[in-house]
């Protein structure tokens, strides 16, 4: 659980520091936004602002795994959702690919010139499109994985028990933040779903997910 507040602080400061760029705007011509670029990266702060950023969101996509074994232990001890944990951890490895992608898109640049002995970019217009990579894989890749993921904790945490009744019901709207992560502000959905499960989870035995039926069964 601990892991899981890890990977939220991670994949936050992380995708800041990648989508970090020069000032723009949408009137800006195609040579002014050119040359805006050109500027920005003949930084070498802010180059190596986008590498910090990279190693940060690999970390995170890391604790994302772990986090997910953690889930995967959870939902696994009331014994009959082994299918729902074997999922999430499998999903888990998709999502920290795409983390990690988003982080070396971002970085590829500035990477290649702090410490790869290439010259800065002369044309923004490349290193403009590599570093936009960061989003689509965050919000679109890693939030449809995402999804997948909260969607199969909801339902086999409903059945087994493992999940309380106000993470089951925050977990469908994580949900639909996930799927709609492409317009950014929905995906404070899923990051604040996943911060909620990881501290609730550090105050909750991992056995008390005790599928209901069986529960009942006992007490009869």
């Amino acid at each position: 659980m601990t892991a899981g507040i890890v990977f939220v602080v991670l994949l936050v400061v992380g995708t800041f520091m990648s989508l970090n760029g020069p000032s723009t705007d949408s009137s800006d011509s195609a040579n002014v936004l050119d040359q805006k670029w050109v500027s920005w990266l003949s930084s070498s702060s802010n180059r190596i602002s986008h590498v910090i950023g990279a190693y940060l969101l690999i970390l995170a996509g890391i604790a994302f795994v772990w986090f997910c074994v953690g889930l995967r232990d959870r939902l696994e001890r009331g014994g009959s959702e082994i299918a729902g944990g074997r999922l999430v951890t499998a999903l888990s490895g998709y999502a920290a690919a795409a983390i990690a992608a988003a982080g070396m898109g971002g970085a590829v640049v500035a990477g290649a010139v702090n410490f790869g002995g290439e010259n800065a970019p002369t044309s923004g217009d490349a290193a403009h499109w590599f570093a936009d990579l960061t989003f689509p894989f965050i919000m679109v890749v890693f939030g449809l994985v995402s999804a997948a993921i909260i969607a199969t904790c909801t339902v086999a945490g409903a059945r087994s028990g493992a999940l309380p009744r106000w993470a089951v019901y925050f977990g469908w709207l994580a949900v639909l933040g996930s799927i709609f992560g492409v317009l950014f502000i929905p995906m404070v959905l899923p990051m604040l779903w996943y911060l909620a499960i990881a501290v609730t989870g550090l105050g909750r035995p991992a056995t008390i997910g005790v599928a209901p039926a069986a529960a009942a069964g006992a007490g009869a």
